[in-house]
């Protein structure tokens, strides 16, 4: 049922009110409820532009909010949308949040991109921005406002309640070929990104890493072409658009067609943004302005995807969304502009049967999300460099996976290299993403044992149930690791948490200067504190499993860097981790009635994916399962039996002609 007030004033009605349940169940956690403020423009009204994007062409009457909401987390307007410490006027969502964690979340319902939110003096402030030169009759605008108990929690029923709003589902963490499956990836970062082996043009160096991944046993499902494979410059200083989205002979001499029959798999493909004077304005209707052009109507975007899919393109990669934005007056000047444009790339991929990443991205392209039907991810990380520091990556992946899992998308970590120095932790962030898992080594460095603790012997990714998230601790002050959690359920069985734990500490001796300049160079200037608690040193190891972890009870944890298990009541200490960037993995399992605890499949990060065990029982003194697989694949699985506090003898299992096997575990 919805109540709704309405006040009518000369050119607008406003209306506010509780409306609507989530289709999908709240978090258990989650103790929200949520307003609605709607106005609906009865007259057109021009001129309404005020020169400064942040000054609004329309205000709305301010929100007061309780002081106690001291701490605020918001989004900044630029491509990856990090989150800030502080706040920034900006499309939202914004978040306050007390010492005691109640939250209160407000964002645009709809027409994300025009709208601006700020918090100044203790009041929400809100409306249009101010590049809309006019507001027609008949505009109607929304905001939603939600309160509740839990950074996580509050943060997940707002997303819930933006996809109730639209009808939209969450996007299956298996919804196309390059969510499912393990994929090699050619774009920043890469070792060929506008790069190939010596003596190779493109298409020979691919086949290379194809076959040698073949011998290795790296079963690759995909590849991604970057910008590389258009006509468009090799980015330097200046980075220029694309000025043809087709195959560059020298790239591909036979076509892409071709080359994606002898790599034998499916692509995903990247697209800048285009140039103002790129060859498919001749034949369609495009806008153009100084820097940027983009299409008028369908019937661009109808080819392209047409095309691509006759090419075996099965991922339409939508780049430089963000500084589009910014660089386009159109894209900024209209109630819709933004919105129609999307909308009809996204109606053309998804007619086409293509899905679509969409990438330099900010938080309302994450909001708009709700209403595209191709979208199924989005990078969520600044461009990767092997090596480079870390506190300018992970942390700012992880608080960014919030709004993203809570809009019902999937997060893209983007590429990495297994041959790195924390490419163990790149490959295990990757996965606990429950999104693309993309690694990108030269040939003679691919990391065949490293990458298969991701996924089965077929390529299928072995995902838990939800993007991992920084636990509600880490948003207030500490001296911790930064830490993360993530998940597998199962009905009537329990939970098995999967906690991971980064060392961060701005005074830690390794860190370098090197990584100083990098994270201030790539954040214009802005301190690490900023955007994460940073702390100057880790001293506190301890996690309390009711008020850290939301788990009530004893729990087993296997540590699973040594292998070794216990049960835990009420706390624990993490093990302490030396090295900055360093960290720590472990597997909290719940224990069933019978006194044993299922650790799962612990050569693979996620040792209870659902992609792997298909059935659980439980029995006087034993486990009994039946897990998936490839034919000819074994598998292991270990548990631990809390009366004699041991871990018990692993058991193995070769999967059948079927794709399933059969095994029990007990005393």
């Amino acid at each position: 049922m919805e109540l709704r007030i309405l006040l009518i004033a000369s050119a607008v009605a406003v209306v506010f009110g509780l409306f609507f349940s989530a289709p999908e169940a709240r978090s258990e956690t989650a103790n929200t409820d949520f307003q609605v403020f709607k106005q609906v423009f009865e007259k057109t009204l021009t001129d309404t532009a005020t020169g400064d994007f942040y000054k609004p062409a329309h205000r709305r009457p301010p929100i007061p909010v309780d002081p106690k909401y001291k701490h605020a987390l918001t989004f900044q307007m630029s491509q990856f949308f990090p989150a800030r410490r502080e706040v920034l006027p900006g499309n939202g969502p914004l978040i306050l949040f007390s010492d005691e964690m109640d939250v209160i979340v407000f964002s645009p319902l709809d027409h994300y991109y025009v709208s601006l939110i700020d918090y100044q003096d203790g009041e929400i402030r809100y409306g249009i921005a101010g590049d809309v030169n006019e507001i027609p009759a008949g505009f109607e605008h929304s905001f939603i406002l939600v309160s509740g108990k839990g950074m996580n929690a509050t943060v997940e029923r707002w997303g819930d309640l933006l996809r109730a709003h639209a009808g939209k589902k969450r996007v299956d963490r298996y919804a196309d070929t390059e969510l499912s499956y393990l994929g090699y990836w050619t774009d920043a970062g890469a070792a060929y990104y506008w790069n190939t082996m010596p003596g190779k043009n493109y298409e020979q160096t691919l086949l290379a890493v194809k076959e040698e991944a073949d011998a290795r046993g790296i079963p690759y499902r995909y590849f991604q072409i970057d910008s590389w494979w258009y006509y468009t410059k090799k980015p330097g200083l200046v980075v220029e658009g694309a000025k043809r989205w087709a195959p560059r002979p020298e790239v591909f001499p036979q076509g892409l067609a071709a080359f994606r029959e002898r790599l034998g798999l499916p692509l995903i493909a990247h697209t800048r943004w285009f140039a103002p004077d790129n060859e498919h304005a001749k034949v369609f209707p495009f806008i153009i302005e100084d820097r940027v052009a983009i299409p008028q109507g369908r019937a661009f975007f109808d080819r392209v995807m047409s095309e691509a899919k006759s090419w075996g393109i099965e991922t339409y990669e939508q780049d430089w969304l963000m500084p589009q934005f910014w660089w386009m007056d159109h894209l900024r000047n209209g109630v819709d502009h933004t919105e129609t444009w999307l909308k009809n790339m996204d109606d053309a991929a998804a007619d086409n049967g293509l899905t679509m990443q969409i990438c330099m991205s900010g938080a309302a392209q994450v909001m708009d999300s709700i209403n595209r039907r191709s979208w199924t991810t989005v990078r969520s990380s600044i461009d990767y460099k092997p090596g480079y520091a870390k506190e300018s990556y992970w942390p700012q992946f992880h608080v960014a996976n919030m709004i993203v899992h809570a809009a019902g998308l999937l997060p893209f970590k983007d590429n990495f290299r297994t041959a790195e120095k924390h490419g163990e932790a790149e490959a295990l962030i990757s996965v606990l993403s429950a999104g693309m898992v993309g690694p990108s080594d030269e040939v003679d460095k691919q990391n065949a044992a490293l990458l298969m603790r991701t996924c089965r012997a077929d390529g299928l990714l072995l995902k838990p149930d939800r993007p991992a998230t920084p636990i509600d601790a880490m948003f207030l002050p500490h001296s911790r690791p930064f830490i993360t959690k993530t998940f597998s359920r199962r009905a009537g069985l329990g939970e098995w948490a999967y906690l991971a734990a980064y060392h961060f500490a701005r005074r830690h001796p390794e860190r370098r200067l090197r990584d100083r300049l990098f994270a201030r160079l790539t954040y214009d200037g802005n301190e690490m504190s900023r955007f994460f608690v940073f702390p100057n040193r880790v001293t506190d190891w301890r996690v309390n499993l009711e008020k850290d972890l939301g788990i009530h009870g004893s729990v087993v944890i296997y540590n699973w860097r040594n292998r070794t298990a216990a049960v835990v009541e009420n706390a624990f200490d993490l093990p302490k981790i030396e090295h900055l960037y360093g960290f720590d993995y472990l597997v909290l399992a719940p224990i069933f009635a019978n006194g044993l605890a299922l650790i799962g499949e612990t050569g693979k990060f996620v040792t209870v994916a659902d992609k792997r065990f298909a059935r659980i029982e439980i029995g006087e003194n034993d486990i009994t399962l039946r897990v998936l697989g490839v034919p000819g694949e074994t598998i292991s699985v270990s548990a631990f039996d809390t009366r004699s506090q041991k871990m018990m003898t692993p058991v193995s299992a070769t999967i059948g002609p079927a794709g399933t096997a059969q095994l029990k575990i007990g005393r």
